[in-house]
């Protein structure tokens, strides 16, 4: 995977990085089990700091999403824990949590999804929480699409004002998901939506020719930011990528004056059909089945 660094964002170096491997984790463009380079190396190979690189590492190693192998590492965290031989119920279901919490899930959602098996429920509506208003627009737009069951999708702080809570199911981005449960009542469990790989939702696309520029178009910040950094990852030159606001007055045309636009479901909508546009998706294919399983459709 290909990292885009740049000294000119209002985003800190180290936060740039942290951000670029977790949504390759996310997305399993970075798999696990994946070495990353050392500090030394990543540092002289983007020209930073071996300092900001050293914090991005341990941010992460801190917060689960690495792990450190004396004497080879660090790695991403394996997707489960194979190297169990304990035995007994106890064991069992230790070694289930511990494997969860490899690939993201608490010990709550764990909970959830046993209770949804053993004694399977439904919601007869769905909750999304995110902050940023064009993401929220976004996931609101790709749930509706996929499911009939009632979607809102409000701001963290409204969690306080929606009546009967317990009768909704409650999703978030897994970048969200710890701040959202901790505004939730500890019997409401919060679902982690997973993003797309970029990398599987290219692998139909042509790529335009090597002096064309690509334009990124969409309301939310994040998208646009998450996109070109995807973009460069698999292989796209950071020069080519044009990031637009979606917002902006006349912003189809500048869209439009790419060989391709890379844009969401929200955005896709305003485009003029002359435009050769390619919509990524955020939510991965498992989390959409994943809510269909939870809800009456």
């Amino acid at each position: 995977m290909r990292f885009w660094i740049t000294k000119n964002s209002e985003l800190p170096v180290r936060e740039q990085l942290a951000r670029q491997i977790m949504l390759g984790i996310l997305s399993e463009d970075l798999p696990a089990g994946h070495k990353l380079a050392s500090i030394r190396a990543f540092a002289r190979q983007h020209h930073i700091h071996s300092n900001t690189v050293s914090a991005a590492y341990h941010d992460l190693l801190d917060r689960g999403w690495l792990e450190l192998r004396r004497g080879s590492g660090l790695y991403v965290r394996p997707l489960k824990n194979s190297g169990t031989d304990a035995h007994g119920l106890d064991a069992l279901l230790s070694a289930l949590l511990r494997a969860a919490h490899s690939r993201g899930h608490e010990p709550d959602e764990v909970l959830q999804r046993l209770q949804h098996l053993i004694l399977p429920r439904k919601y007869a509506r769905i909750l999304v929480v995110e902050p940023e208003p064009g993401m929220r627009e976004i996931l609101d737009a790709e749930i509706r699409e996929q499911l009939s069951t009632p979607v809102e999708a409000i701001e963290p702080p409204g969690l306080s004002k929606i009546p009967n809570l317990n009768a909704c199911l409650v999703a978030a981005l897994t970048t969200r998901v710890f701040d959202v449960r901790k505004r939730l009542p500890q019997n409401i469990p919060c679902l982690s939506l997973r993003l797309r790989s970029v990398r599987a939702s290219l692998e139909t696309q042509k790529a335009p020719a090597l002096h064309e520029i690509i334009s990124i178009a969409s309301k939310s910040p994040e998208f646009r930011h998450a996109a070109r950094v995807m973009l460069i990852a698999v292989g796209i030159e950071p020069e080519r990528l044009c990031e637009i606001d979606a917002t902006t007055q006349r912003w189809q045309e500048r869209a439009g004056a790419g060989a391709l636009v890379i844009t969401d479901v929200v955005a896709a909508r305003d485009l003029p059909s002359t435009c050769h546009a390619k919509v990524f998706h955020v939510i991965a294919d498992s989390s959409i089945a994943e809510m269909k399983q939870f809800c009456s459709d």
